[in-house]
């Protein structure tokens, strides 16, 4: 009798044991933290027992932490599955599989335009025009709430696969089928204009613009180049460092941009090379040129190393970090804030053009483009 009730007594010491270790588990955790995982946890029974349509639950995950990060109100700052962030780097890398079409979306309406379409591409001679508006993309009517990534994600797909677009110009419907290919975007074209002044457009700033950047100077200056107009109208941005490595060539030793993050720490980048362009420059700018345009725009400008003509750049002037959380998944956050060698943050702001010309768009001729021209043709 007393060795069953000492084998008692120790299944209710370790019995207290573990509730006592499991209830120091639960109190462990912020009580708003727990609140928020049973709320999650009443919504998803909810959802079983009542939603008619079909239920993917991997989706459901992932759309959690969506918007948890969608509640700081930060439109650069987003939650990668492992297939979001594996399609964000095939995009990055300047390889992908898709039609060649540039867009944009305007931010405040949430329309997606035509930049331009991709020498060589699937909808290179189709027809399309800067500004055609986006509507369709196969069965899925594009919204003004989602996403430009969202709606290129569905654009992109397996090479030899065939995707509808429908775009609207004016009041005019137009349809086009494209059958999907692997492109290596051309993010740098250039030719040569009169007086010995070479062109040379960005239009990104990705792991393959460096060297087409630098391929692209040796072109033009076996082609007797004198003075340079470089065009990052509808540029986006992109990659830090392929900016940073671009503006080096550019640029004599010294700052190229800092930045700083919450805690007030700075990194800063320069050139740090004898490299540098050694004669005369104009960037032509708009409002679209945004984040890794404006650290090249801001470089050139602040240290009065070439004339920038056009408009009012876009104004983004902070950095975003992708973090990992341990499952192959990231967070995108923004970290810290740019800052041009003079000090400059021109977040919201956006840099003031040297020389302000506003494209007339009912003209054939470009505006900012001539203008350029003029200047260069005097020195």
């Amino acid at each position: 009798m007393k060795k069953l009730s000492k084998i008692i007594v120790g299944i209710l010491v370790v019995t207290c044991i573990a509730e006592g270790f499991f209830l120091y588990r639960a109190y462990a955790i912020p009580s708003d933290t727990l609140k928020t995982a049973q709320k999650i946890n009443k919504i998803e029974k909810t959802i079983e027992k009542y939603y008619k349509g079909k239920i993917n639950k991997e989706q459901l995950e992932d759309y959690t932490y969506k918007g948890l990060v969608a509640g700081l109100e930060d439109p650069y700052s987003d939650y990668y599955s492992k297939e979001d962030f594996e399609d964000l780097m095939e995009s990055t890398n300047g390889v992908y599989s898709g039609v060649g079409i540039y867009m944009t979306q305007n931010l405040t309406s949430g329309i997606i335009t035509v930049v331009k379409t991709i020498k060589g591409s699937p909808s290179d001679g189709s027809g399309l025009k800067k500004g055609d508006i986006l509507t369709k993309v196969d069965d899925h009517d594009v919204t003004a709430d989602e996403e430009l990534s969202e709606v290129v994600d569905r654009i992109k797909g397996k090479e030899g696969t065939e995707v509808t677009l429908y775009f609207l110009r004016g009041s005019k419907t137009m349809k086009y089928t494209f059958t999907r290919k692997s492109i290596e975007t051309p993010t740098v074209e250039t030719r040569m204009l009169d007086n010995g002044i070479g062109y040379l457009s960005i239009s990104e700033f990705d792991e393959v613009t460096v060297k087409q950047f630098e391929d692209g100077m040796k072109k033009l200056k076996k082609q007797g180049m004198k003075s340079l107009i470089i065009d990052l109208r509808d540029n986006p941005g992109g990659l830090l460092n392929a900016v940073v490595d671009i503006a080096d060539d550019l640029l004599p030793k010294g700052k190229i941009v800092y930045t700083e993050d919450k805690n007030g720490k700075k990194k800063t980048y320069n050139a740090e090379d004898d490299d540098q362009l050694n004669m005369p420059l104009c960037l032509l700018v708009n409002e679209n040129s945004a984040s890794a345009s404006e650290i090249l725009a801001g470089a050139i400008k602040d240290r009065n190393a070439g004339t920038l003509v056009g408009e009012k750049t876009f104004g983004k002037g902070i950095v975003q970090g992708f973090f990992d959380l341990g499952d192959d998944s990231y967070v995108k956050l923004t970290y810290s804030s740019y800052y041009t060698p003079a000090g400059h943050n021109i977040h919201k702001k956006g840099i003031q053009p040297n020389v302000s010309v506003k494209d007339n768009e009912k003209t054939k001729q470009d505006e900012q483009l001539q203008k350029a021209v003029d200047i260069l043709s005097k020195k």
